[in-house]
């Protein structure tokens, strides 16, 4: 608007309205509806709109539906209110909800951002059939946090860069394919027709990268619990404080998936002419068993990135040791039961781990969850099973064997770095139809506000010749008016509940790429998306973390 009032010499751009409907953008409200990519603003300096208006909702009025049914009758529930959700998306939502069989409920978390073809951010129930492309090439990719015995004082300020210094072996293959076989043994739940559970190795090829980040958003962060609310934890699970998280913890979150063999089943399995699938068609049957194991890959593989970074963070602990890749491994150089003592050891130290990128088999509709608990009455409810397609969703219960889901005590809900990872606790109430409206999901992210090719070319204009500034943790970003944010920068002290947190995190990222399309202006608001989920009764918000050092890529 500056650059308008100067070129076009507008001394007085009094009034803003939208071309072809007229519309005049008066406040906030009205911009944050109405904007969009490539949308004509007509700016005058006082003169009214010519031209055809269509009719303005009235003020104050949310115009994004709640609920709404397509023309073939399949509900879409639009979470985003206050977080900006861009058209595309929502049109690649219904457009997937009206021309895929099966599909009975879609769902738009307010991280909602537009995919190749399908959006991500996305929830889709089908019922009787099997959609692959919803869930991409990434199979299992998810997160997970593991707790550290650092202390805060030991990640703060410039220590926060002495941490990151000490980050190093964590890429290339891990330790030998035996080891690696022993890692991913016993991963997969025992099948039907037997009582063992089997390994979720996927061949030399693909097991190479097991341990490993990857590229585009995958990371692994080290936050410091910053607040958790009184009273958060009334609802945590049977694993005790092993399951909850505390102020002032020092823990990891590890985001990253199946890397190179989700791609490979995918391929595998969704060929143009044959990417829906009916669920009882062997086909089908043979693309979950191969996603069944991807996913359980892709959790070993986040137990292992955790091996490794807490062998360089709690050096000299025995329980490590096999994180540190041995310069010159034989067959011989660890033995299965070592392995396996190393992996318990990670595991007890794991929080809470979801995957976001999956198809999940469940009962449905939701159910009132104090229905299956002992003293309830009355006839079980009337339900049938669907697939629940999740691409860039988190689950919010954890499916086990021959049980109803165990709702999880808190989900991660990170923003990019050098913004607050918000911590949620999530709800089934009558409020959102015990799960239904979202489709026992949330959304797993801030979602992207920019397109990496729009972040690459904006974000590297901004920070033309100062690409380290990015990396940098005692570096205070600036608004579009080069007026430096406020926000705690490196200090520590709590502020607005961390609504005011800019910067603070000293980043390991060697791909200057990656630099400019995962900078935090490429990103939705966290503390917005956060605010959707809970307006929308689907989760309450308990507290939130902050990153002190975000690990992309070492060129090793």
């Amino acid at each position: 608007m500056k650059a308008a009032q100067s070129k076009l010499r507008l001394k007085k751009a009094s009034r803003v309205f939208v071309a072809g409907t007229g519309q005049e953008l008066l406040d906030e409200s009205h911009w944050r509806r109405s904007m969009g990519d490539d949308m004509v603003l007509l700016v005058s300096a006082g003169e009214d709109y010519v031209g055809t208006k269509k009719e303005e909702p009235p003020s104050g009025e949310n115009t994004t539906p709640d609920l709404e049914t397509l023309s073939l009758g399949n509900p879409v529930f639009i979470m985003g209110n206050k977080a900006y959700i861009d058209p595309l998306s929502i049109t690649q939502l219904e457009t997937t909800a009206r021309t895929l069989p099966g599909i009975i409920h879609a769902v738009a978390q307010p991280d909602l951002h537009p995919g190749t073809k399908f959006p991500i951010g996305a929830v889709f129930v089908s019922e009787g059939w099997i959609h692959p492309p919803l869930i991409g090439g990434d199979i299992g990719c998810g997160m997970a946090w593991y707790k550290t015995k650092l202390s805060a004082s030991q990640v703060q300020g410039d220590k926060g860069r002495k941490v990151a210094e000490k980050l190093r072996g964590l890429e290339g293959a891990w330790r030998t394919q035996t080891d690696r076989e022993a890692w991913l043994s016993e991963a997969c739940a025992p099948s039907s027709t037997t009582a063992e559970s089997a390994s979720a190795s996927a061949g030399e090829e693909w097991d190479a990268a097991l341990g490993t980040i990857g590229a585009g958003n995958h990371f692994a962060e080290i936050q410091v619990v910053e607040e958790v609310l009184a009273g958060a934890w009334q609802h945590a699970n049977q694993r005790g404080p092993q399951g909850m998280l505390l102020e002032d913890e020092v823990v990891l979150l590890v985001h990253s998936g199946s890397r190179g063999y989700g791609g490979d089943i995918l391929k595998r399995h969704a060929a143009p002419d044959r990417a829906s699938m009916r669920a009882s068609d062997p086909r089908a049957l043979a693309y979950l068993a191969e996603h069944d194991r991807a996913c359980a890959w892709a959790a070993r593989n986040r137990d292992l990135i955790a091996l490794r970074f807490l062998a360089c963070l709690e050096p000299g602990a025995d329980a490590w040791a096999l994180g540190l890749n041995d310069p010159h491994p034989t067959p011989a150089s660890s033995s299965a039961a070592q392995v396996r003592a190393a992996l318990a050891a990670v595991q007890t130290r794991m929080v809470v781990d979801i995957c976001h990128n999956s198809v999940e088999r469940t009962a449905w509709p939701p159910a009132d969850p104090s229905s299956s608990t002992a003293g309830a009455t009355g006839p079980p409810p009337t339900t049938h099973d669907v697939y629940i397609h999740r691409k860039g969703a988190a689950p919010i219960a954890a499916p086990r064997p021959s049980t109803p889901s165990l709702s999880l005590p808190l989900l991660p809900l990170p923003g990019s770095r050098g913004t607050p990872t918000l911590i949620l606790h999530p709800l089934r109430t009558p409020a959102n139809a015990f799960g239904l409206h979202n489709a026992l999901s949330l959304a797993h992210g801030a979602g992207r506000a920019l397109s990496r090719a729009k972040a690459l070319a904006l974000v590297a204009d901004k920070y033309a010749g100062r690409a380290d500034d990015l990396l940098r943790g005692d570096f205070v970003r600036m608004d579009a008016w080069g007026n430096k944010r406020g926000g705690k920068g490196g200090t520590g002290s709590k502020g607005q509940a961390g609504r005011d947190v800019s910067g603070g995190t000293w980043v390991v990222c060697e791909d200057k790429a990656l630099v400019w399309e995962e900078a935090p202006e490429a990103y939705k608001d966290v503390w917005a998306v956060g605010d959707d989920l809970v307006e929308a009764g689907a989760a309450e918000r308990v507290g939130w973390c902050w990153g002190r050092v975000s690990y992309k890529v070492r060129r090793e």
